[in-house]
């Protein structure tokens, strides 16, 4: 979640190396053609006020959002949180074992994408903790097949050289053993103890339930990503002044971090 999208794409491009491939946004200075979305996706972004922008990261993705609108839950997250992470969105198979949990553990709806292509479950971070989490499914193609909807037909062509997949979720949390079991009665995967926190396995990353040795707020505080330099990106990052803090570096409130990091 950021206040403006041009700012943060920037100083990805200059640090990572990281090409947008698609968003709901004229996006037209970073080699992404304008193309006004399809009536139901318009109407879903004005309702909410927002627009957006999506980075692959491998076959995985990055996705800014901007608030256009104060009132709205975006707007109200940033004035209230600042810039930083917003929300964990997984692909699923199928939506209904997903929405079943949801139903009986008494979780509110933040938003739902109903599209002829897509189906989203966004759930509300005042029920479940830290940020919004997502259940997504795709509803073409088949599972898993390496499309996604929100990124576009053409995503394959932007993706960054030397950057592959997000492995690793962060939340930074006052409460991990109970914020972890929330997330694993939804999720449908143990909640496992590792360290100091908690780890929920899914198929092809993980998500971290870290202790909070301050007085912060429960967040998503950072991803881990595999990268061929991530040595170059902290020297760039330093050259453009961009925070770096220990083994991490810090964009619009969000820790990026090695894969294989602690």
């Amino acid at each position: 979640m950021t206040a403006q999208l041009e700012p943060v794409i920037d100083t990805l491009i200059a640090v990572f190396g990281l090409k947008v491939c698609h968003g709901k946004a004229d996006l037209s200075a970073y080699g992404v053609p304008y193309v006004p979305p399809p009536p139901h996706q318009a109407a879903f972004f004005a309702k909410h006020g927002l627009i957006s922008a999506q980075l692959p990261m491998g076959d995985t993705f990055l996705e800014l959002v901007a608030p256009t609108r104060e009132d709205t839950p975006a707007g109200r997250f940033l004035k209230r949180r600042g810039p930083g992470g917003y929300m964990v969105i997984t692909e699923v198979e199928t939506i209904d074992p997903f929405a079943e949990r949801v139903e009986r553990q008494g979780v509110r709806l933040a938003g739902t994408v109903d599209y002829p292509t897509y189906h989203e479950l966004q759930l509300d971070p005042r029920d479940v903790g830290a940020s919004m989490l997502s259940f997504s499914m795709q509803r073409e193609g088949k599972p898993f097949d390496g499309g996604w909807y929100p990124a576009g037909p053409n995503w394959r062509e932007k993706v960054a050289s030397g950057i592959g997949p997000i492995r690793v979720v962060e939340l930074k949390l006052r409460d991990p053993s109970a914020t972890s079991a929330r997330w694993s009665a939804l999720i449908g995967h143990p909640a496992e103890p590792d360290g100091e926190g908690y780890r929920i396995a899914l198929e092809q990353s993980e998500i971290r339930f870290l202790p909070e040795q301050g007085h912060g707020s429960d967040r998503l505080d950072g991803i881990q990503f595999e990268a061929a330099d991530f040595a170059g990106a902290i020297a760039r990052a330093k050259q453009a002044g961009v925070p770096v803090m220990d083994d991490a570096i810090v964009i619009s409130g969000l820790k990026f971090r090695q894969a294989g990091s602690p």
